[in-house]
């Protein structure tokens, strides 16, 4: 069966934010959680709550950067871009009317 103490991460058996044990009376198990801010309590009994696992590799390998094919690109040159930003039809926009001072 579950032992559970004060201070342990659970979550409820059909899914919820991680909570933490306040209290333990019989098959009565008292918890805490946050959500945005908002401190909640309630009871549960010990069936309806599991222990919370951390999992070490939930990342999914940051080591190795991803596939991009078998060629390398090199750096990326940005002077080849039109200045400006494209207007409608795709050509590079120029301001027709500036301020006089």
């Amino acid at each position: 069966m579950l032992e559970l103490k004060i201070g342990d991460l659970v979550v409820l058996t059909a899914g919820s934010m991680r909570m933490a044990v306040e209290g333990v009376e019989g098959d009565v198990i008292s918890c805490l959680w946050c959500h945005e801010g908002v401190i909640g309590r309630d009871s549960f009994n010990k069936v309806m709550l599991k222990k919370f696992e951390h999992r070490e590799d939930a990342g999914g390998g940051r080591g190795k950067p991803p596939f991009r094919g078998d060629r390398d690109s090199g750096p990326k040159r940005f002077d080849d871009k039109p200045k400006g930003k494209p207007g409608w039809d795709g050509k590079p926009r120029e301001k027709k009317y500036f301020r006089k001072d």
